[in-house]
């Protein structure tokens, strides 16, 4: 029931609100005369809204017929999830003193926004009343109350809501608002009285009588007022009245109403949304912004100030901001070309065409005629004796102590009727110095005048711009042309320079150089370097017709897209870094800007009076301003990330946040909260982890998301920052650590496994050839063993038996010989060298047929007693160390050859006192040592003497290593080694199970 009586209430009220009386029809109050913009349903902005705040984290809240949105001025989100209202039907909210947002809601219920999300409150729960939640607020003492059709209620430590205890003296009934002022009294408004609770007071006091709905606003003076749908005007509740608070009894009824920063009445009604200033009182009461004149919609219903300064109105069709511009042209006479002249005044003001502004804000004074089609002023100069000279179209005009004098133009001008002044300057010598366009160049001195200034150089030049100071005279063309005449003598400088200016429309002299502007651009001349300018963005600068410097420095430059302002410290970089695109200000039609400058006349169209204002002209005005005191917004912009998608999936944003492996398009997605003019905001960002800390960040353009695909596995951490629309950096921004994890394939441990594998591989591979190669030496050992086996029958059955036949027969023959004769001993040394060599010749053929491998040893040790036998002054040992092992039968051949190839070496040759031989079956490798320590030999000498290469040529067949140490004296070391792997014969394959029979 009380649902029903309280929506009746509301129906009535937006009645009277409609029926309230006016001030002036609403077709004759003039448009709100401020910037606006609108968004509507196709940019996808929400219907139906009620009501608009704004979070301290710079996010502007919509409530809305359709749910819960909130805009960072470029993109409107629904909210949803953790952050989703209890229901879509949103009646208000508002942002308590505390910091959070709170809701209510159409039909009974409110909500609170925390860190962790939405705190509901449903009706029936945790004490929640029925019918309509009108508002929440906070009291000095932080206590939390909720307003609602069925009165006052307090939240409680557990989150419950209860009566207000009789001692407060809390207002019974409806409320319909509360507010906290600034003071720290807490105001509540029913519909018949206002109640206000003191500072930390006990109880609430009763003030005025109200009557019907109505709602609170604190003025910026500190005045309290509310109003009521039952009488016209607003109610003073606290503070005293003064001229700034606006005259509202004529408007009528009021229920909405906020005042802004200046004071300002704003009221959003069923005819759109009206505002009132206190100047507008008497005959201007009021301007307002209907459907018809551009507003989003028919009926505005709620509006609000955000700390940018930017009014917001919400209508049933989308969503409106106004904000102020910050330049407004200057009231002047109608003019019947495209932009004034202008020449400033040193005392302050300027020359404007027919009329003189002594200051910013003044009105104009004609000092000649208004202009005519056929009379018209196209170029002004303040000469430095006070003279002030005005050219038009034939005619020239000297102004001087309130007097305006024709000056006849030069005499054999050809058709000086329709002979155009573009640009006049006056030298050191007071000549003064007058561009005709195509007619030429001439010079004024003494009331004479004289073509090109009487230097034959300018013969033919026809300049579009002249400036001069106090030692060079300047002159600007088309084609790139720049000329100086300085002490009589000409410096041309032009395209083969660098000049890449087109026409040359503006030039300013500084103390080194000159400063120049023109069709194409902007450039810094100093002797015969050229400097380009470019902006950021690669915007070239184009159309500058206009260049000064203000008091600190700073270049203005009024061109084809706007009035733009480059800092000291950028030009300096610009100077110093060629190449390097400058950071610029720029003030265009979403300041108030109406046209851009000129591109024919005047020349200049930006100058600087002697009070340091800055004028511009431009084809839809005059415009000025004191740069040191144009209003800029110093509100560092928040920054904030908003959303994290990897393969279309959103992630929670915080600290560590893995993703999973291959993530495939990851989507970033970031905003920037300036609501001012965030389309001139700038934001750049970087990835940590993939960017280099070295490389530049990367500009956003046009777009507050990036993309990224197929990042590696790894730490990153995304990085964003972002300014304003004045050029103000938050350089801390906004940051997001996040994980890439890696796959199977994609770990370090799934790396060093292919690692190990491929390892693995090469090592099967390498005992795949091990093995072969052993293959391949037993097939050449069964090769050789039969070979050997024909050999020594072979030599047994012919030089053996011969050689023991003729050792018989030499028996006979010693025998017949006579006992001591030369003959006789002769013959039996011949005797003993046979028995030796058939014995030799007998092991040799024996060792032929028996396989090595069991008895090499034996061999080896045979060979060096033998030798020893034949020559005693030589000892001989052999010592054996390791774990015995049967060799390969090659193995044992090639060992034994070369051992015993050794021994003979050093008991033949050596001259050694002792010859020793060391046998070592290592674990890895087996090795022969043969030392002696005679008289030592080269490593590569005397091979044909020492067998050397036959020693090498056996090793390198069994794939072993063989070393000579004998280049000192005394003494030589042979050092054989074989691989385990190939001399022991137990060693095999691993994927051979059998083991080789050891012998015994």
């Amino acid at each position: 029931m009380h649902l029903f009586r309280f929506a009746a209430a509301c129906a009535l009220a937006c009645h009277l609100l409609a029926a309230g009386a006016q001030p002036l029809p609403v077709e004759s109050r003039p448009v709100i005369d401020m910037q606006h913009t609108s968004w509507t349903a196709k940019d996808g902005a929400p219907t139906g809204i009620t009501a608009i705040a704004q979070t301290t984290d710079g996010w502007l809240w919509i409530g809305s017929a359709v749910g819960l949105f909130r805009f960072d001025g470029v993109r409107f989100e629904r909210m949803t999830g953790a952050q989703a209202p209890l229901s879509s039907s949103i009646q208000d909210l508002g942002l308590l003193p505390d910091g959070r947002l709170w809701l209510t809601y159409k039909f009974g219920g409110a909500s609170l926004m925390t860190a962790a999300g939405m705190q509901h409150f449903r009706v029936g729960e945790h004490g929640m009343p029925g019918g309509a939640a009108t508002c929440l607020g906070q009291d000095a003492d932080g206590r939390l109350w909720l307003a609602s059709s069925r009165g006052l209620r307090l939240l409680d430590g557990d989150g419950n809501w209860h009566a207000p205890s009789p001692a407060l003296a809390a207002p019974a009934g409806a409320a319909d608002a509360m507010l906290l002022d600034r003071s720290g009294r807490f105001w509540v408004r029913t519909h018949d009285a206002v109640y206000v609770l003191g500072k930390h007071a006990a109880r609430f006091v009763k003030g005025p009588p109200v009557a019907g709905f109505g709602r609170l606003a604190q003025h910026p003076d500190g005045s309290v007022w509310t109003s009521a749908t039952t009488g016209p005007g607003l109610q003073p509740l606290a503070g005293v009245p003064g001229a700034s608070v606006p005259d509202s009894a004529s408007l009528g009824n009021i229920t909405y109403f906020v005042f802004d920063h200046a004071g300002k009445l704003w009221m959003p009604n069923y005819n759109g949304v009206s505002v009132i200033s206190a100047a507008g009182a008497g005959a201007f009461p009021a301007q307002r912004t209907g459907a018809g004149q551009g507003l989003s919609g028919q009926h505005g219903y709620a509006v609000f100030e955000d700390r940018e300064q930017n009014v917001w109105v919400g209508t049933e069709s989308g969503l409106d901001r106004f904000r102020a511009f910050r330049l407004a042209a200057v009231a002047l006479p109608r003019y019947l070309a495209s932009a004034r002249p202008l020449a400033p005044r040193s005392t302050g003001g300027v020359w404007v065409d027919r009329s003189v502004i002594g200051k910013a804000g003044a009105a104009p004074v004609p000092f000649a005629p208004p202009s005519t089609a056929t009379d018209l002023t196209t170029a002004l100069h303040a000469a430095p004796d006070g003279v002030l000279w005005s050219g038009g179209i034939g005619t020239l005009w000297k102004i001087h102590q309130g007097q305006r004098v024709a000056v006849p133009l030069p005499a054999g001008l050809a058709s000086p009727a329709s002979t155009v002044i573009l640009s006049m300057a006056s030298d050191a010598s007071g000549a003064l110095w007058v561009g005709m366009g195509r007619r030429g160049l001439y010079t004024l001195r003494d009331g004479a005048w004289l073509e090109n200034g009487g230097v034959p150089g300018l013969a033919g030049l026809s300049p579009s711009v002249i400036a001069s100071d106090a030692r060079r005279t300047w002159f600007g063309s088309t084609n790139d042309r720049l000329v100086m005449l300085e002490q009589g003598r000409l410096h041309r400088i032009g395209r083969a320079e660098g000049v890449q200016l087109g026409t040359v429309l503006a030039i300013l002299p500084t103390e080194r150089g000159v400063w120049v502007g023109g069709e194409n651009g902007v450039a810094y001349v100093e002797g015969r370097k050229v400097m380009p300018v470019t902006g950021f963005g690669e915007d070239p600068l184009a159309g500058t017709t206009g260049l000064v410097l203000a008091a600190d420095g700073t270049l203005w430059l009024n061109g084809g897209a706007g009035i733009s302002s480059i800092a000291p410290i950028e030009l300096q970089r610009a100077l110093r870094e060629p190449g390097y695109r400058v950071q610029f200000s720029r003030l265009d039609y979403r300041d108030g800007l109406q046209g851009t400058a000129s591109p024919i006349t005047p020349f200049p169209s930006a100058v600087r009076s002697g009070d340091g204002a800055l004028w511009f002209s431009t084809m839809g005005g005059v415009y000025t301003f004191d740069p040191a005191r144009l209003a800029r917004n110093a509100l560092v912009p928040p920054v904030h990330i908003t959303a994290l998608k990897a393969n279309g999936q959103r992630y929670p944003l915080h600290d560590g946040v893995r993703l999973p492996p291959h993530a495939g398009e990851l989507a970033i997605d970031f905003t920037a909260l300036g609501l001012r003019a965030p389309e001139r905001m700038r934001l750049r960002y970087r990835l940590d982890g993939l960017d280099q800390p070295d490389q530049d960040w990367h500009e956003v353009a046009g777009r507050r998301s990036v993309q990224y695909t197929g990042l590696a596995p790894g730490h990153y951490r995304f990085r964003v920052i972002a300014s304003n629309d004045d050029g103000v950096w938050n350089e801390a921004g906004a940051q997001l650590p996040f994980e890439v994890l890696p796959g199977l394939t994609q770990t370090i441990w799934f790396r060093v496994l292919c690692v190990l594998a491929c390892l693995l591989l090469a090592w099967l591979l390498h005992r795949w050839r091990l093995a072969r190669l052993t293959a391949q030496m037993h097939v050449r050992m069964h090769e050789r063993v039969g070979e050997r086996t024909r050999i020594a029958r072979a030599l047994h059955d012919t030089i053996l038996q011969s050689m023991q036949g003729l050792i018989l027969h030499l028996h006979v023959a010693r025998g017949a010989m006579p006992q001591g004769s030369a003959v006789h001993a002769r013959l039996e040394q011949v005797i003993a060298d046979a028995d030796r060599a058939y014995v030799d010749g007998r092991d040799q053929v024996s060792a032929l047929r028996v396989s090595l491998a069991d008895d090499f040893e034996d061999v080896i040790a045979e060979t060096g007693e033998r030798l020893h036998g034949e020559n005693r002054q030589t000892a001989f040992a052999l010592t054996v160390t390791g774990r015995r092992t049967r060799l390969r039968e090659i193995v044992a051949e090639e060992v034994t050859e070369v051992a015993r190839e050794a021994i003979r070496n050093a008991f033949r040759h050596a001259g050694a006192a002792s010859v020793t031989v060391t046998l070592d079956y290592g674990a890895r490798k087996l090795t022969l040592t043969v030392c002696d320590d005679g008289t030592g030999m080269a490593e590569t000498g005397g091979e044909g003497r020492w067998g050397l290469v036959g020693m090498r040529e056996r090793v390198a067949r069994i794939k072993g290593r063989l070393s000579v140490d004998g280049a000192a004296a005394p003494g030589t070391c042979i050092v054989m080694t074989v691989a385990a792997r190939l001399a022991y014969a137990d060693r095999k394959p691993w994927w051979r199970f059998q083991r080789m029979r050891r012998p015994a």
